[in-house]
């Protein structure tokens, strides 16, 4: 009959794992789920812009040699690509943590003063992409007309890059505020897949 059950102790590390499994998923389960939706829109739009640098730049590299592919308006495709990558990704950098950080103060500060430096932390950076998403939507309203030289792409297109970008990143860092005392994700390139 012994041979049949499991030992205790196999059976109580079989059930520490079915426990740990959700422990693992409890950090996405936090985020609601439109800020989920929001970061997989916002990942998938950085993918097709990095994709787009690239061929853009192999194109360029490519037309050096065979000038009947020679196209002046994928410089713009490249450099444009490149400013909607940087700013699409504010937001989610900041909501996913893995934005620029100081994190001398983890090791320092503990319990609840270090819930209150999370707060000014996340309050500081909700100001600063409030102001700069200000910022885009006032050069938004400046620029309705102008066009981009090759591509004539309107120029208040690209300023609205930003605008969303800092947009999601004050929303991203309102959220940080609101869920200061929980435990702080940490930042893991591989579970963007």
């Amino acid at each position: 009959m012994s041979g049949q059950e499991p030992p205790s102790d196999i059976a109580s590390s079989l059930d520490a794992a079915a426990t740990a499994e959700p422990a693992a998923t409890d950090n996405a389960a936090k985020e609601p789920r439109i800020l989920q939706v929001w970061a997989s829109v916002e990942l998938a739009v950085a993918c097709v812009f990095l994709v787009l640098i690239f061929v853009s730049v192999l194109w360029q590299v490519i037309s050096r040699y065979i000038p009947s592919l020679n196209w002046p308006g994928v410089g713009e495709v490249a450099s444009y690509s490149l400013i909607v990558l940087t700013f699409i990704m504010v937001g989610y950098l900041i909501g996913k943590n893995g934005h620029i950080t100081i994190q001398v103060i983890d090791y320092l500060v503990k319990g609840r003063a270090f819930t209150l430096v999370r707060i000014v932390s996340a309050l500081c950076v909700a100001v600063i992409c409030g102001m700069l998403a200000w910022e885009a939507y006032s050069l938004v309203l400046a620029y309705p007309n102008r066009r981009t030289a090759a591509l004539e792409i309107p120029i208040w297109l690209l300023y609205l890059v930003p605008l969303i970008g800092f947009a999601s990143g004050t929303i991203r860092a309102l959220v940080n505020i609101l869920t200061a005392s929980r435990p702080e994700p940490k930042f893991d390139a591989a579970e963007a897949k």
